[in-house]
C-alpha cells in the first residue's frame, strides 16, 4: 500500500472510532437523576453535572439538546424564567444540528408554553399553542403531557367550561399517577381553584388535602408551598381571614427555608464562573486546533513534495529511456543499410569467432528464425532480461548494433 493510501486510511478510522464512541446519554435516566437533585434543592450540582456533558467534546447535538433541556427545567423551578428561556433557546439550537429536529422542536415549544403560562403572557402562550401539532405530542415525556393538558385545563377554566377543564385535569391526574405522582399537587392545586370556583367548597378543600399529601409524601418544599398559596387564595376569596393568615405564615416559614431567589442567585454566579471556565477551554481548544492543523498542513506539504519529487524522477528516467530508444533506433538504422559482400564476409568471418559460446549460437538462430526476445526467452527457457543481456553481448562482439543487422548479414 503507498503511503498516501495509509495516511488517508489512518484519517479515515480516526474518524470512524471517534463516531462509535460518541456519547449517547440516556435521556430519561439523566432527567430522573436531575429531577432529583432539584427536589432536594440540590440545583447547583444539577447545573453542574448538566455542564459536564455540554462540555464534554464526546457528547452529540442530542446530548447537549437534552442537558440545556434540564437546565431550562432546573432554572424554571427556582422561577429564574428568563434562565429558563436562555436554555430553551440553546437547546433548540442543538436540536436542529441532530437527528431529532422535530423532537427537538416540539418539547422546546411545549416547555415554553408552560413558561408563558407561568407568567401569565396570554399573547406569546396563544401563539405557541398554535405550533403544536397533535401528532407531535407522541415526543414529550408522559408526565410533561400531563403538565401541558393542565395548561388545556386551564384555558377551559378562563372560559368558564367547569365541566370540560375538570375532564383535562382528571386525565392529568391520571397521567402522573401512572408516570410520576411527586407532582400532583401541581394538578390538586387548580383542582381547588375549579371547586372554588364552581362553589364546592368541600371538595375544594379535599383537593387541597390530597395535594398537601403527596406534597409531604415527597417532601417537595416548592410543592407545599404552592398548596398553601392556592390555599391562601381560597380562604380570602370566601372571607375566612384567620385561616388566610395562619396559612400565610405557614407560606412565609416555607419560602424563607426555600429560599429560592437567593439560590437562582447562586446559580447565576455559578454560570458565570462556569462561562469562564468554558471560554477558557475553549481558547486552548482553538489553540490546540491551530497547532494540529498546522502540523496536517505540513504533513501534507511534505507529502506533496515528496510526490512531486517522485514524479520528477520518474519524468527523469522516462526521458533517458526514451533517449537510449532513440539511439537504438539510429543504430539499427545504419545497419538496415546494406552493406558491401566485404563487410557481409566479415560479419561470417566473425560469426565463427571462438568468443561466441553456444548459447550464443542458440539466441542467434532463433533471431534469424524471426523470433522476439520473449519467444527466445520461453524456447530456451530463460527470462527476457537475459536474452537481451546475451543479445548486448553477441552484437558486441560482432560489432554490430542491432538484430536487424545481425539478420541481414546471415542471410
Amino acid at each position: 500500500m503507498s503511503r498516501p493510501s495509509k495516511l488517508i486510511l489512518t484519517f479515515f478510522l480516526f474518524f470512524i472510532t471517534f463516531a462509535l464512541y460518541a456519547q449517547q446519554i440516556d435521556p430519561n435516566r439523566l432527567h430522573e437523576e436531575i429531577s432529583n437533585l432539584n427536589d432536594n434543592n440540590q440545583n447547583e450540582k444539577s447545573i453542574l453535572l448538566l455542564e459536564k456533558i455540554i462540555n464534554d467534546p464526546k457528547s452529540t447535538p442530542y446530548d447537549r439538546y437534552i442537558a440545556y433541556l434540564e437546565k431550562s427545567l432546573t432554572y424554571k423551578q427556582l422561577y429564574n424564567y428568563s434562565g429558563a428561556l436562555n436554555n430553551l433557546e440553546l437547546a433548540y439550537q442543538e436540536g436542529q444540528k441532530s437527528d431529532r429536529v422535530e423532537e427537538a422542536e416540539t418539547r422546546v415549544t411545549v416547555e415554553r408554553i408552560l413558561i408563558h403560562f407561568d407568567l401569565k403572557n396570554e399573547k406569546e402562550l396563544l401563539e405557541l399553542l398554535k405550533q403544536v401539532k397533535p401528532d407531535n405530542l407522541q415526543y414529550i415525556h408522559r408526565e410533561t403531557r400531563a403538565f401541558y393538558e393542565c395548561v388545556l385545563g386551564h384555558l377551559e377554566l378562563r372560559k368558564e367550561n367547569y365541566s370540560e377543564a375538570d375532564q383535562y385535569f382528571d386525565a392529568c391526574i391520571r397521567l402522573l399517577e401512572q408516570e410520576n405522582p411527586k407532582h400532583l399537587p401541581i394538578i390538586y392545586k387548580v383542582k381547588v381553584e375549579l371547586y372554588n370556583l364552581m362553589g364546592l367548597k368541600e371538595k375544594a378543600l379535599e383537593a387541597f388535602k390530597i395535594g398537601l399529601d403527596y406534597a409531604n409524601k415527597y417532601n417537595i418544599d416548592l410543592y407545599k408551598i404552592t398548596m398553601y398559596e392556592t390555599i391562601i387564595y381560597y380562604y380570602t376569596s370566601n372571607k375566612e381571614y384567620e385561616k388566610a393568615y395562619l396559612a400565610q405564615k405557614t407560606v412565609s416559614e416555607a419560602r424563607r427555608q426555600y429560599d429560592a431567589a437567593n439560590r437562582s442567585g447562586k446559580l447565576n454566579v455559578l454560570e458565570k464562573e462556569l462561562l469562564q471556565q468554558r471560554s477558557d477551554i475553549e481558547t486552548v481548544n482553538k489553540r490546540n486546533m491551530m497547532w494540529l492543523f498546522s502540523c496536517i498542513i505540513l504533513l501534507l506539504c511534505a507529502l506533496i513534495f515528496v510526490l512531486f519529487k517522485l514524479y520528477h524522477s520518474n519524468k527523469h528516467r522516462r526521458i533517458l529511456m526514451e533517449k537510449e530508444m532513440e539511439q537504438m533506433r539510429a543504430r539499427l538504422a545504419q545497419y538496415i543499410t546494406p552493406t558491401s559482400d566485404a563487410s557481409r564476409d566479415d560479419l561470417t568471418a566473425k560469426l565463427g569467432n571462438q568468443q561466441l559460446k553456444a548459447r550464443h549460437t542458440e539466441i542467434i538462430e532463433l533471431v534469424k528464425q524471426g523470433k522476439t526476445n520473449k519467444e527466445i526467452g520461453a524456447f530456451l527457457f530463460i527470462s527476457e532480461n537475459t536474452v537481451k543481456y546475451h543479445l548486448k553481448t553477441i552484437y558486441d562482439i560482432l560489432d554490430i548494433d542491432n538484430r536487424s543487422a545481425l539478420i541481414d548479414k546471415n542471410q
